[in-house]
């Protein structure tokens, strides 16, 4: 009994023993946890070509109440900025970067062009996944698949599922790049995904998005971007969702809104499988689109300038919000200004990583902003600079109205000239002969000679009677149209300022200094303590009609008939052709004109800008919808923001706008866009250009070698010219 009873105290202090140890472990593993914080999961919803009118806390006629409650809930984005098509608005986002420092700055990345996002730059996703992350892609791509190294896979994402394309049908997925070049677009990962025709895509999108949800492990944090194809042409949606909206006289429009309910109904599928999959609490959900509507698809911006892409407000700026229950102040509106290049140094700064890791980056943290209700740490925007851009002129009327394309004119062959035959000149009787003598050619005399000429062919006679009348007549001259611009400048002036005291939001408009949201007053280099004085009235003495001496003239410092568009504090910049400029109310959508592809390249229908003008300048504080233009009132705040074009156009790369390559068809390849470069032949490709590279400067340096010994020769016989020149002036000397 008594061995049975140690043995009993033995095995009792050997269980306390090994409690409190497993308590000491237990304790240290919850202390480490708490130590380690939880990185947060990544949504990220992006929808394509969705205006500001075209959601329901815009406009309460739209019918979309799970994008609502989780706006009201979260973050609204009011001053937030996109670019006007799809390809820079991704690009932007993926590598943080401006359009002008990725070589993306004209136009969109076509199926046929062999282009596609750097291989230096690195992607948000490629980031993400250093931290820890799983990165997956759902829907529409449109960065360029011309190789593999082009794919959603090999820029960062774990897998991919959807399109690689612009724009895609809705059931049977096919994609145009003009008439007659069709094919197949959806693909999983690197292959093809055949077999899912007849399903909607923005159904399928979100299925696979919630498989995602479902099949990853919450205790991983996750980055998942689903890129919907919705509300994008064609206008294509199930029969249900037109119901609601079958009070619309517009057929564009109504179906339009039935996508854009097609596209709440997939954002409450996806929050729902957040807090269905235990990710909700700790996630963070990102509703943006990519740049505004297109009227002529049904879409609107209203009341916003501008369309799908242009450079006015209706083409850059987004809808957008933040709806995260780590958000510190909810329930609220933000009007800082964001970019879209924002959310890369943004979301690596969620995920614990340093945005300073990759250099050159655009963006901004813009979290405490956004969470906190902090001052933005973006006071500018450059929306882009783009050398390459022409209006486009389609064969459609403006007006929309369907009718026969017109055909090409063909231009006729010129015409042989006939040889003229010389003519004889003969001398009639009585009459002076017509032959006359060939006078030396003015270009052969030096310009001196040439003015000695001319002055002393002047003459003496009337040379003081003639000089005095002309003074005279252009002395008049010149005081009259001083005295009628000086007039004019006075009245003008005086009419402003009479409208300016009317009305308060001109004056604000008109007088706001060019600063910046934090309340710096800075551009470039200059700070300014206090507002520009405005320009003196041509009425006061020794002032001109044009600007002052320390200001010069817009053509000087930056060339206006590029395409540019820079926000800066309140003010915005406007530069070249900025595309078509009208205010479309909803109600007065006019129809299509023409084919889509053709909207997707940047032109205007023969819409003529106000009186040609190549810069515009507004303040979007008071002005935020585009209406007066102060450009001519401000020439101070013109070329400081031209000023600031220069400084961005000193760091921009050459535009990669290669053409349409045959090898693209998707009839060579099964009728699918698929990759048609394959590594080893750019290889040959490139090893190839390098000798033919090798043969043009060597070409360049014979040309160069026989200019040198021409000019060599040319100087010889100048010198020996010259040598007895003066041999011989020197002997007639000794002569006389």
């Amino acid at each position: 009994m008594q061995q049975a009873a140690a043995a009993a105290v033995v095995l009792s202090a050997l269980s306390l023993l090994l409690c409190a140890d497993a308590s000491k472990t237990r304790n240290w593993t919850r202390s480490e946890a708490e130590q380690e914080p939880r990185r947060p999961h990544l949504i990220f919803i992006l929808v394509d070509d969705q205006g500001y009118n075209d959601i329901g806390y815009h406009n309460p006629r739209i019918h979309t109440p799970t994008l609502d409650r989780l706006a009201s809930d979260g973050v609204r984005l009011e001053s937030y900025y996109v670019q006007p098509i799809c390809t820079p608005s991704r690009s932007q986002l993926l590598t943080g970067r401006y359009q002008i420092h990725s070589g993306l700055q004209h136009s969109i990345i076509r199926p046929q062009q062999p282009n596609c996002l750097p291989p230096h730059l690195d992607t948000l996703p490629q980031r993400l996944q250093g931290l820890g992350y799983s990165t997956h892609l759902v829907g529409k791509w449109h960065l360029g698949f011309y190789r593999k190294s082009c794919l959603p896979t090999r820029k960062g994402f774990d897998s991919f599922f959807g399109s690689l394309t612009g724009s895609v049908d809705y059931y049977s997925y096919g994609s145009c790049d003009g008439p007659g070049v069709c094919g197949y677009d959806l693909h999983g990962n690197d292959s093809v995904a055949w077999g899912h025709e007849g399903r909607y895509s923005t159904a399928l999108f979100t299925q696979k998005a919630r498989h995602v949800l479902q099949t990853h492990d919450p205790r991983r944090p996750l980055f998942l971007l689903l890129s919907l194809q919705a509300v994008h042409t064609p206008l294509l949606s199930p029969r249900s969702y037109l119901l609601p909206y079958r009070g619309v006289s517009s057929v564009e429009r109504r179906k339009f809104l039935a996508m854009v309910s097609t596209v709440d109904e997939a954002v409450k599928n996806v929050t729902y499988a957040l807090r269905r999959h235990g990710f909700y609490k700790n996630s963070v959900l990102i509703y943006s689109t990519d740049n505004g509507a297109q009227p002529f698809t049904g879409g609107s911006n209203w009341p916003l300038r501008g369309r799908k892409g242009t450079y006015w407000e209706g083409g850059i700026r987004g809808v957008g919000f933040v709806h995260s229950p780590l958000i510190k102040r909810r329930r609220r509106v933000c009007t800082d200004l964001l970019h879209i290049t924002d959310w890369f140094p943004t979301l690596v700064r969620l995920a614990g990583g340093d945005p300073a890791q990759s250099a050159g980056l655009d963006g901004f943290d813009v979290w405490p902003t956004i969470s906190e209700g902090k001052p933005s740490p973006r006071t500018e925007i450059l929306h882009n600079i783009d050398p390459l851009h022409r209006p486009y002129r389609p064969s459609a009327p403006w007006d929309g109205r369907p009718g026969k394309p017109q055909r090409p004119k063909l231009k006729k062959p010129p015409k042989k000239k006939k040889k003229k035959k010389k003519k004889v000149l003969r001398l009639k009787p009585k009459q002076k002969s017509a032959f006359k003598l060939k006078k030396k050619n003015k270009r052969n005399f030096p310009k001196k000679i040439r003015r000695t000429q001319r002055r002393d062919a002047a003459g003496a006679k009337g040379r003081g009677g003639r000089r005095e009348r002309n003074s005279q007549t252009g002395a008049a001259a010149a005081s009259q149209t001083g005295a009628a611009a000086a007039s004019q400048t006075g009245a003008a002036a005086a009419s402003q300022t009479g409208t300016a005291a009317a009305s308060q939001t001109g004056t604000q408009a008109e007088t706001g200094p060019l600063r910046t949201k934090s309340g710096n007053r800075k551009l470039h280099n200059t700070t300014l303590s206090r507002p520009r004085p405005s320009l003196r009235p041509a009425s006061d003495p020794g002032s001109g009609s044009g600007p002052g001496p320390d200001l010069q003239s817009p053509s000087a410092l930056w060339d206006t008939s590029v395409q540019a568009a820079i926000r800066v504090g309140d003010w915005k910049l406007l530069t070249g052709d900025p595309g078509h400029g009208d205010w479309v109310p909803p109600q007065v959508v006019p129809s299509l004109p023409g084919r889509w592809w053709n909207l997707e390249r940047s032109f205007s229908f023969g819409h003529k800008s106000s009186a040609h003008r190549s810069v515009w300048l507004f303040n979007i504080s008071a002005d935020p919808f585009e209406r007066r233009d102060l450009s001519d009132h401000r020439p101070e705040v013109v070329q400081e923001m031209l000023l600031r074009l220069v400084h961005h156009n000193r760091t921009a790369v050459p535009v990669s706008y290669p053409p349409d390559d045959p090898r693209a068809d998707p009839s060579r390849r099964r009728g699918a866009w698929e990759p048609w470069v394959e590594e080893e032949d750019e290889e040959e490709e490139e090893a190839q250009r390098r000798p033919s590279a090798a043969a043009e400067k060597k070409d360049r340096s014979d040309k160069k070698k026989k200019k040198e010994k021409r000019k060599k020769g040319k100087c010889h016989l100048c010198k020996l010219q010259a040598f007895f020149h003066k041999l011989n002036s020197r002997m007639m000397e000794n002569k006389i």
